[in-house]
C-alpha cells in the first residue's frame, strides 16, 4: 500500500538518446537528434533522405517535420525501396510532406465522386476537394472496379439539375448508393456540407445518416461512450462544419492527426512521503467513537442535513456545553478550596511557632484532660465521610458506564468487521481532515488518525458552543499556570490509542495534519570516528539498537538532521529521504558544526544512501516533521475533481460557459480550470494545444483528454481516474460522469503543475520573473498566520477553497478585492489566494507560514502586490 503523492521526476533521457543515435548509425547517414525545445541536440554530418512518393524515383532530404515522425516511430526507412513507410500500415510516406500514400490513392478519395454530380459544375468540383487526380480517376477505374460507377460521373454532363441541391432524384439514383461501398465513404455525408447544401440535418440527425453505411459515422452515432450512453454526433457535426468552412483544412485519419503532435511521454514519478499542515476544522464526539482503520463497506455516515436536524444537534450540543462548563466550575472550585486551605495552612504555621513558646506556659499537668468530642467536629466528619463515599459510588458508576461503553464500542468493531485503531470520549476533541463519500470523515485526534461518521460528530454551529467551553477554561488554566495560551490541547479529551500508529494503515491515508510538520534544522555530521569503530560505514536503523533493520548508511562527512530525542544515545535523524535511529556518539551536531553547514550550504553535503523504500520503512514516521514541507499534489488534482463533480447533472448549453445553467464541453472545463487560476482557450480544438500533450494512458485526474473523428477534435472530457470522466456530454444527458472513449481518445493535455514545492516554498524566495510582472494592484498591508487554534480559533476552519494550506503558495484575501484562485506577486514572490478570515478586509492580505513563532516574528509590514500575467 504507497502513502506517498508528492511527485518528483526522474526522467529516463539516456536511453532515448542512445538509440536515436543509434537508428541514425543504422541508416548510414548520421541525423539529427533534436531536443524538446527543438533545438539541434546533435548535429549530424548528413542529412536523411529518401525516395519521393511521386514515381520519379529521386532521392531527397528528409523534411524537420518527417524526420520528427521517424524519431516517434510512426515512420520508418526501407533500405530495400529506399522509401519512407508508415510502420503500422505499411503505406508509402513523402519525405517531405509526411503524407500517406498507398498503391491505389485514388479510391479513398472516389466518394467524393458520388458528390461531382451533386455539384453541378464538373470542372470546378476537382479543385474544391483538393482531389486534381479525380477528374482522370473514372477512366483509370473502368478495368478493376465497377465501369457503370465510374462512368456515371463522366456523363452526367447536365449542369442544370446538380444545381438544384434540394432535388433528390439525383442521391436516389441507384448509382449514388452503390458508390459509398466503397473504402473511404464516411466523407459521403460531409461532402454536402462542404458544398452541396447548409443543411445541417444529413449529420445532426440519425435518420439522415442511416443512408451512410460506413463504420465510422455508425459508431459515432450508435456506438455511445462505455458506461454513458453518450452521443457526440451533434459535437462532432459542429467540428466537422467548423473544419469545412477552413478550405485550407483538409479531413485526415485521427492517426495522422496524432503523428503531427508532439507528444511528450511523462517521466516516472515518484511520491513523497512527508505531511504537510493544514488548518483546524474542530469537530467533538457526541457520544463515545470508535476511530476505524477504514470504511466498513456499504456503511451510510450521513448525519441528517435538514433544518430540524440542525436545530436539534445544536439544542444537544448546548446541553452538553452547560454539562461541560459545571464540570470544569467543579474542578475550579476545588483548585481555589485547595488554593485557600494551602494559604490558612501556611498562615497557621507562622502563628503556632510564634505562640508556641507562651503555651508552653499556660498548659499544666492539672490542665491536661481528656475533653468530650466537639460536635460541629462530628458533623464535618460525617459530612467528609459521605462526601467520600459519594465520590466512590460516582467513580463506581463511572467506570460500569465505561465498561458498557467498551462493550458498546467492541460490538460495534465486529458488526462493522473494520478494526478499531482507537476510541474518542464523549465530547472528546477531533479534526476533519478530509470528508468522505456517504458522510465519511477522515479525522485526526491526538496520534489517532482514522475514519468516523458524520452523524456521530458536532460540527460547525454545534461544535463552536463546546469550542469556547473548552477555549475559556484553556485559558484560564494557563493563567493559573502562568504559561501562554497554546490552544484547547491538553483541556480537551483527545483520542485513546488502541494501536501503534506504526500498524494504522489508515494513519497515511492522508498525508496532511493540523501539527507543526516542518522542524527547525538541526544539522550534524558523520564524524571520522567510524574509520576505526564502524569500518567507515554508519547503519541507519529502524529501531533504537543495533539488531534492527538498516535502512539506509553514511559515511564520515555526511549530513543529517538530529529530528527527536537529541538527548538520548540513539537519536532520529533524516538524511536525504532516510529516516531513523543513529547512535549519537558518531555524530557531530555543535556550535561548529552548524557554522560549517550554513557556511558552505547544505547542497555541498552528500546524504544518505538509501537501502529500501520509504514506505517500507517502519520508521518512517516516528516523529511527523521533516525539513522539508509536504506538497499535496495529488490532493489538489482530487481537489479539482472534487469541485467538478458537484455541476454534475446540470445542463448542456451548446457554446456556454455556466456551471450551473450550461456548457458545452469546452465551456466545462474551461471554467473549472479558471476556478484553479488557470486561463484556458474557448474551444476545444485550441485547448488541445494547450498545456503538454501527453499520451491518453498517462493522463491523471484533472487532465484533458481530447476525442477527434476523421482529424478532427470535436470533444474535451476531464479525466476523473480509474478510467473515469467528467464532461458536458451533450444536450440530452448534459453534465455527468463517463469512461474514457478509448476508438476517439487521440491525446491528453497536463495544465497542472506536480510540483508543487517550486510554487510553494519559503516565503522568501524570488520565484517571479521580470515577465509575470501584471497589473499593480496597489500597496496592502500584509500579515501572517499559521494553522495554529490561536490564528484559526473558529470549528468550521479557514480555507475557503478546499485546498491544503501550503507555506509559501496560500494567501488569505477579501475575495471581492481579490478573487479566489488569483496569482499574485509580493516581495518577489508568487502567491495563491486561497482562503479567507473575518479581519482580512479591503487592501489586507494574510500569508500563511507553518509556525506560529514564525507568523509572531514577521508582524506587519506593507508591500505592493502584482497581478501575474
Amino acid at each position: 500500500m504507497k502513502f506517498r503523492n508528492k511527485f518528483i521526476s526522474k526522467r529516463i533521457g539516456t536511453k532515448t538518446l542512445a538509440s536515436l543515435l543509434a537508428f541514425g548509425m543504422a541508416l548510414g547517414s548520421p541525423m539529427a537528434v533534436f531536443a524538446d525545445d527543438g533545438e539541434t541536440a546533435v548535429v549530424a554530418e548528413n542529412t536523411v533522405q529518401a525516395k519521393k512518393t511521386d514515381g520519379s524515383e529521386v532521392f531527397v532530404s528528409v523534411s524537420d517535420y518527417v524526420r520528427g515522425m521517424m524519431e516517434r516511430g510512426a515512420v520508418r526507412l526501407n533500405d530495400e525501396t529506399g522509401y519512407l513507410e508508415d510502420t503500422s500500415t505499411g503505406q508509402k510516406v513523402d519525405p517531405e510532406t509526411g503524407e500517406r500514400l498507398t498503391e491505389t490513392p485514388d479510391v479513398p478519395e472516389t466518394p467524393v465522386i458520388p458528390d461531382t454530380p451533386g455539384n453541378q459544375e464538373n470542372p470546378e468540383t476537382p479543385e474544391t476537394p483538393e482531389n486534381p487526380e479525380i477528374p482522370e480517376a473514372p477512366e483509370k477505374p473502368d478495368t478493376p472496379e465497377k465501369p457503370e460507377t465510374p462512368e456515371k460521373p463522366d456523363t452526367p454532363e447536365n449542369p442544370e439539375t446538380p444545381e438544384k441541391p434540394e432535388t433528390p432524384e439525383k442521391p436516389d439514383t441507384p448509382e449514388n448508393p452503390e458508390t459509398p461501398e466503397k473504402p473511404g465513404t464516411p466523407e459521403n455525408p460531409d461532402s454536402p456540407d462542404s458544398g452541396k447544401s447548409d443543411s445541417k440535418d444529413p449529420i445532426q440527425k440519425p435518420d439522415t445518416d442511416k443512408a451512410d453505411s460506413s463504420e465510422d459515422r455508425k459508431d459515432t452515432k450508435t456506438d455511445p461512450i462505455p458506461g454513458s450512453e453518450i452521443d457526440h454526433t451533434q459535437e462532432i457535426s459542429k467540428a466537422e462544419e467548423a473544419a469545412g468552412q477552413n478550405e485550407s483544412k483538409t479531413a485526415v485519419s485521427n492517426s495522422e492527426l496524432i503523428n503531427r503532435q508532439q507528444i511528450v511521454k511523462q517521466p516516472e514519478m515518484v511520491e513523497d512521503f512527508r505531511f504537510w499542515t493544514v488548518a483546524r476544522k474542530y469537530a467533538f464526539a457526541r457520544t463515545a467513537i470508535n476511530v476505524r482503520e477504514e470504511i466498513p463497506e456499504a456503511a451510510d455516515g450521513r448525519a441528517d442535513t435538514s433544518e430540524e436536524a440542525k436545530e436539534a444537534e445544536l439544542e444537544a450540543a448546548k446541553k452538553d456545553a452547560k454539562e461541560l462548563r459545571a464540570g470544569f466550575d467543579i474542578e475550579n472550585q476545588k483548585y481555589n478550596t485547595k488554593k485557600v486551605k494551602r494559604t490558612k495552612t501556611a498562615k497557621g504555621v507562622k502563628k503556632s511557632t510564634q505562640i508556641k513558646l507562651t503555651g508552653l506556659n499556660i498548659f499544666s499537668s492539672a490542665k491536661l484532660k481528656t475533653e468530650a468530642p466537639n460536635q460541629t467536629n462530628l458533623k464535618a466528619g460525617k459530612r467528609a465521610e459521605a462526601a467520600r463515599q459519594a465520590e466512590k459510588d460516582l467513580q463506581k458508576q463511572k467506570e460500569e458506564q465505561a465498561a458498557k461503553v467498551t462493550a458498546d464500542l467492541a460490538a460495534q468493531q465486529m458488526e462493522e468487521k473494520v478494526r478499531s485503531v482507537g476510541t474518542i470520549s464523549q465530547d472528546g476533541l477531533l479534526y476533519i481532515l478530509k470528508e468522505e463519500d456517504n458522510g465519511w470523515l477522515y479525522v485526526e485526534s491526538g496520534n489517532v488518525r482514522g475514519f468516523v461518521k458524520a452523524s456521530e460528530i458536532y460540527t460547525e454551529d454545534a461544535a463552536q458552543e463546546l469550542l469556547d467551553v473548552y477555549q475559556t477554561q484553556a485559558r484560564l488554566k494557563a493563567s493559573k499556570e502562568n504559561k501562554d495560551y497554546t490552544g484547547i490541547e491538553g483541556t480537551a479529551k483527545t483520542a485513546q490509542a488502541l494501536i501503534e500508529a506504526k500498524d494504522n494503515q489508515a494513519y497515511t491515508y492522508l498525508r496532511a495534519t493540523v501539527n507543526q510538520t516542518v522542524a527547525d534544522k538541526e544539522p550534524a555530521l558523520v564524524s571520522d570516528q567510524l574509520d576505526t569503530d564502524k569500518k567507515g560505514i554508519l547503519d541507519i536503523q529502524e529501531e533504537k539498537n543495533a539488531d534492527s533493520r538498516v535502512v539506509g548508511t553514511m559515511t564520515a562527512g555526511e549530513l543529517c538532521y538530529i529530528l527527536a530525542d537529541e538527548d538520548s544515545d540513539w537519536v532520529y535523524v533524516e538524511s536525504g529521504d532516510v529516516r531513523g535511529f543513529a547512535e549519537k556518539k558518531y555524530l557531530k551536531s555543535d556550535a561548529e558544526t552548524k557554522a560549517q553547514v550554513t557556511e558552505r550550504g547544505a547542497d555541498s553535503y552528500s546524504v544518505a544512501d538509501e537501502n529500501m523504500d520509504p514506505e517500507d520503512n517502519k520508521a518512517l514516521y516516528y516523529t511527523l516533521t521533516s525539513t522539508k514541507e509536504g506538497t499535496p499534489s495529488g490532493e489538489i488534482r482530487q481537489s479539482m475533481i472534487e469541485y467538478a463533480s458537484q455541476f454534475v447533472g446540470n445542463p448542456y448549453v451548446w457554446g456556454g460557459t455556466s456551471l450551473t445553467n450550461g456548457a458545452d464541453c469546452s465551456g466545462f472545463v474551461q471554467q473549472i480550470y479558471k476556478s484553479y487560476g488557470y486561463d484556458l482557450p474557448r474551444v476545444a480544438e485550441d485547448q488541445s494545444q494547450y498545456g503538454t500533450k501527453i499520451p491518453v494512458e498517462d493522463a491523471q485526474p484533472g487532465d484533458l483528454i481530447f476525442y477527434a473523428k476523421n482529424g478532427y477534435v470535436y470533444h474535451v472530457v476531464m479525466y476523473a481516474g480509474d478510467g473515469k470522466t467528467i464532461e458536458a456530454a451533450n444536450e440530452d444527458v448534459g453534465i455527468i460522469y463517463g469512461t474514457v472513449y478509448d476508438k476517439d481518445a487521440v491525446w491528453a493535455t497536463r495544465i497542472l503543475d506536480d510540483n508543487y514545492a517550486v510554487a510553494g516554498g519559503g516565503i522568501g524566495e524570488v520565484n517571479a520573473t521580470q515577465e509575470m510582472y501584471g497589473t499593480d494592484l496597489g500597496n496592502f498591508t500584509i500579515t501572517y498566520y499559521c494553522a495554529c487554534e490561536i490564528c484559526c480559533n473558529k470549528a468550521d476552519g479557514i480555507t475557503a477553497t478546499g485546498t491544503p494550506v501550503i507555506e509559501g503558495q496560500t494567501i488569505a484575501v477579501d475575495p471581492s478585492v481579490i478573487p479566489y484562485g488569483t496569482k499574485v506577486i509580493i516581495g518577489g514572490h508568487v502567491f495563491t489566494a486561497e482562503d479567507c478570515g473575518g479581519a482580512i478586509k479591503k487592501n489586507h492580505i494574510d500569508v500563511y507560514v507553518n509556525s506560529h513563532e514564525e507568523a509572531l516574528a514577521l508582524g506587519v509590514t506593507n508591500a505592493e502586490v502584482y497581478l501575474v500575467k
